[in-house]
C-alpha cells in the first residue's frame, strides 16, 4: 500500500477569509467575481441598464488575469441570464459605443471565428472617475465627523457641566 502526500493547500487570502465568513467556504471555493461597487452604485450615471451590469458581471467572471481579456461566448452569457444571444450582443454593442468595452476579434489558425475578447479598460477608466468622487466624499465626511467629535459637547460649555 502506497501513500501519497498531496501538496499543502495554500491558505486563503484575507479577502477570501472575509468572503468565506459571509458566503461560506463552499461557495467561495467554487469561485467568486470582484466588481467595484461604483459600477453598481453609479450605474445610472454610467448609462448602464440592469442587463448591462449583469452582462458586465459575467464578463468580469471570465477575466482571470489582469493582462488577459475575457473571451466568453455571447451564447454562454445568454444561457446564464436566460436571454437571447442577440440581447447580449446588443448590450455589448451599447457598452462598446459608450467606450466601456472593446471587442477584439479572434481567429483560429484555419481562419475560423473564435469568441471575441472583451477589453474592459474603458469601463475601468470611466468608473475610476466615480471612485475618485466617492473617495473624496468619504474623506470629507470623515473629516466632518472628526471635527464634530473634537467640538466640545454642549454640556462642557456650561460651567460645572460634564467635561469630556
Amino acid at each position: 500500500m502506497s501513500t501519497t502526500k498531496s501538496a499543502p493547500k495554500p491558505s486563503a487570502s484575507p479577502t477570501e477569509k472575509v468572503l468565506e465568513a459571509k458566503w461560506g467556504k463552499t461557495l467561495i471555493a467554487a469561485g467568486f467575481t470582484a466588481l467595484p461597487d461604483v459600477i453598481f452604485q453609479y450605474q445610472k450615471a454610467l448609462k448602464l441598464k440592469p442587463l448591462d451590469v449583469l452582462v458586465l458581471l459575467h464578463l468580469a467572471s471570465y477575466w482571470w488575469k489582469p493582462n488577459e481579456n475575457p473571451w466568453p461566448a455571447k451564447g454562454t452569457i445568454a444561457d446564464a441570464i436566460d436571454v437571447d444571444p442577440r440581447t447580449v450582443q446588443r448590450s455589448i454593442a451599447k457598452m462598446e459605443a459608450l467606450g466601456y468595452v472593446q471587442r477584439i476579434e479572434r481567429k483560429a489558425k484555419a481562419g475560423d471565428n473564435l469568441t471575441n475578447q472583451y477589453d474592459l479598460r474603458g469601463l475601468v477608466k470611466a468608473a475610476a472617475t466615480f471612485a475618485e468622487q466617492k473617495i473624496a466624499i468619504r474623506e470629507k465626511r470623515a473629516g466632518e465627523d472628526k471635527s464634530r467629535r473634537a467640538t466640545p459637547a454642549a454640556f462642557a460649555l456650561i460651567e460645572g457641566g460634564k467635561k469630556i
